[in-house]
């Protein structure tokens, strides 16, 4: 069997050529290539020519309108974030960031605490700077304000952990869905029938597709799901959200005997509630969490986990950003980019308790109803 590269098959069907294409047949990134086309003088003469060969081979042209209509690029990148307390976003920035100092250009990062004014003031304010462009990772996914000031800017950008919009088109994310399907399976066949969906992401596309992938496992062994067992929070929840749902839930008189935390500022909440009530992981309940950490590692026993990697989330929006800010079509480049996540099994799943733990709700605490 023979596999033809991206450049070559670009040639031979007719498709429109894209910078990922002039990277491939050239043996450079997609960062050289923007570098080389905007005269940067750190790119050595040897590799200018190969990247001006492989243009002119596959006819590319880059976006010199679209550049033109922006004014002089300023060789600045935004970058919007809701939590400057989640240290997923570190990460991720400093992947982005890794990719486009590569290409020549600077990151500017900006958090809105997940506050639709931050975020629109956040966008204006880029675009007051003349960033040429912007990833962008939104609490809101349908806010109307915010859609419409991102359709009013006049720079691309790249949804991160979000879903495409119509005002941007473009986006990265992990793949939650599958993830959690596979964590949730695992769950069900170990035994357990009530599992707690302890999540973020309410208002996009990662609550969502969490929450599809666990309402398929269940679908799929026969298995109703309590909606009482699933809760899901916006992004100004508040640091203490995790340790009040997984209270609540631990109170109940049909308890969980399993708990998904899938969020990183989830798990130390419910590992604090297991403490205070003398739960023991994973004799009377299994716990699940999601994006990898210290504390997942080295808690007693170990915590399962969905993971997945940040860094990478964060290049593959640089990139997506550098394809749209080089092609002359940038409806032609790649639109989405899609993270793998995988199941690790750690100590913290077993089967459920054979009775349900006597007296649990007599050791939490007292509130009745969910805040």
């Amino acid at each position: 069997m023979t596999f033809k590269t991206s450049s070559l098959a670009a040639r031979e069907t007719g498709a429109r050529p894209t910078a990922r294409d002039v990277a491939a047949l050239a043996g450079v990134s997609v960062g050289t290539v923007s570098r080389v086309v905007n005269g940067a003088a750190t790119v050595n003469a040897q590799v200018r020519d190969r990247v001006t060969s492989a243009i002119a081979t596959l006819g590319w042209r880059p976006s010199i309108v679209a550049q033109n209509m922006r004014g002089r690029a300023t060789r600045m990148i935004g970058f919007i974030f809701p939590d400057l307390d989640n240290p997923l976003f570190s990460s991720m920035i400093k992947g982005a960031e890794d990719v486009l100092t590569r290409a020549g250009y600077m990151l500017i990062v900006g958090s809105s605490n997940g506050q639709s004014e931050r975020e629109m003031a956040l966008i204006d304010l880029f675009g007051q700077r003349q960033a040429d462009g912007l990833i962008f990772t939104i609490e809101q996914e349908s806010h109307p304000a915010v859609q419409k000031c991102m359709a009013q800017a006049r720079f691309p950008i790249v949804m991160l952990e979000r879903d495409g919009t119509p005002a941007a088109t473009v986006s990265a994310g992990a793949d939650h869905f599958q993830g959690t399907l596979q964590a949730t399976r695992h769950l069900i066949e170990l035994g357990h029938r009530r599992i707690a969906l302890v999540s973020g992401g309410r208002d996009n596309r990662v609550g969502r597709a969490r929450l599809a992938g666990f309402r398929q496992a269940h679908e799929q062994a026969g298995i109703a799901v309590d909606d009482t067992l699933v809760q899901i929070d916006s992004g100004t929840a508040g640091n203490d959200w995790g340790l009040r749902k997984t209270q609540w839930l631990l109170a109940q008189a049909d308890a969980p005997t399993a708990v998904m935390a899938l969020g990183r500022h989830l798990l130390k909440g419910v590992l604090v509630a297991c403490k205070r009530q003398n739960i023991r992981i994973p004799q009377d309940l299994s716990v699940v969490t999601s994006n990898d950490s210290d504390l997942a590692e080295l808690a007693e026993p170990a915590i399962s986990v969905i993971r997945y990697s940040t860094y990478d989330l964060g290049r593959a929006a640089a990139e997506l950003l550098l394809d749209q800010l080089a092609a002359a079509d940038p409806a032609s480049a790649p639109s989405r980019t899609e993270i793998p996540t995988e199941f690790v099994l750690r100590a913290s799943c077993a089967a459920p308790p054979v009775h349900a733990r006597a007296g649990a709700p007599d050791r939490l605490a007292t509130n009745t109803s969910p805040r």
